[in-house]
């Protein structure tokens, strides 16, 4: 990570939007979210945008998708061992290409990417990325046995190694751009972790997001690694894991992060940030307003301020962004999210520091 990365309140977003077109779907974003736009994930288009499928080829042979139902299986065409064996071939492999995302899997990284390469020099001065994380994965393919392949140690290990190298070549794909990048992990699976629904060690969650990041990390150190989770969750264990920025829905959960003061003081200690998830996204009402949002987040940092966190640093390491992704919104609704981010952004850049 830049030993200079001060966000101080840049605003991004998540994932995915409600666009099937995805000309329409870059320019929204890029036109809103000028000081850090991420290229928009566009499951409505097609079903290989779907956040696990886009990954899946990637994942071969050990897992493959159905672009019928949106189910991912366990090594269909081989026996366990065939498929650890050909998949651990691919993923020792130097070459980044086979990892990389397709046009049909992802229409709106490639036209996110024409645009900022076709904008004037000095515009989007940072951009963002995305894959879907290990946990989240894992946990949705049952293998031999009846059980998720995320409680099998030894294909649990490989799928985060192999999703930490599609995010080593997205970042590969990106970097041609000319700008620092940030690159998030998806965890909408470790909301409510440590409830009877989440029965995984805590351990085991930090070693399969570690061995995620130090596949991206050999080999691009530069990259700014966070993890997204769209509900509660132990942010202590997520910090111990490594990353260096975590997001969540601030909006709905903030007061949960309250109770991890330690652990926010080890992320600013090594300069992480965290990306407040300040507009509602699922449960987004449509009257809210960005003074109103910007006051809520506010009330959260002077709060942490109150537990002995600089407001400085506070100002210094944070990012906003909507609590999650959009893709199950419309677009007028996804726009005005949008809008409201970049709203709530420029409200704390100008009345905190």
């Amino acid at each position: 990570m830049p030993k200079d990365f001060h966000p101080h309140f840049m605003a991004t977003g998540i994932g995915s939007l409600p666009h099937t077109d995805p000309e329409q779907a870059a320019a929204d974003v890029l036109s809103r979210l000028d000081q850090m736009p991420y290229w928009p994930q566009l499951p409505h288009r097609a079903a290989l945008e779907d956040m696990n499928l886009m990954f899946v080829r990637g994942l071969e042979p050990l897992v493959a998708g159905d672009e019928a139902t949106r189910a991912l299986a366990a090594h269909p065409t081989c026996s366990r061992e065939e498929a650890l064996a050909g998949y651990y071939e691919r993923i020792l492999s130097p070459d980044l290409a086979q990892f990389k995302l397709a046009p049909q899997e992802a229409a709106g990284l490639y036209e996110f990417m024409a645009k900022v390469e076709s904008a004037p020099a000095g515009s989007y001065p940072w951009l963002k990325g995305h894959v879907t994380g290990p946990i989240t994965i894992s946990g949705s393919v049952i293998g031999e046995n009846g059980k998720a392949l995320l409680y099998d140690d030894e294909a649990a290990e490989a799928l985060a190694r192999g999703l930490g190298i599609s995010a080593a070549a997205q970042t590969e794909q990106l970097s041609v751009l000319g700008r620092p990048l940030m690159m998030f992990i998806d965890e909408p699976a470790l909301s409510g972790f440590g409830s009877a629904f989440s029965p995984i060690a805590r351990e085991k969650v930090i070693e399969l997001l570690g061995a995620c990041l130090e596949e991206l990390r050999s080999r691009f150190p530069e990259t700014v690694c966070g993890v997204h989770c769209c509900g509660n969750t132990d942010w202590a264990m997520l910090i111990e894991s490594g990353f260096d920025v975590i997001n969540l829905d601030s909006a709905g959960y903030g007061e949960h992060l309250l109770l991890y003061p330690e652990a926010l003081e080890d992320l600013f200690a090594r300069d992480g940030a965290v990306a407040w998830g300040a507009v509602p996204a699922g449960d987004f009402k449509g009257d809210e307003t960005a003074e109103g949002l910007w006051n809520g987040l506010k009330a959260l940092l002077e709060n942490l301020e109150a537990k002995g966190i600089a407001k400085s640093t506070l100002a210094n390491q944070a990012l906003v962004t909507p609590a999650c992704g959009l893709g199950t919104l419309n677009q007028a609704q996804a726009r005005r999210i949008l809008d409201l981010t970049a709203q709530v952004s420029r409200l704390a850049q100008e009345n905190y520091s």
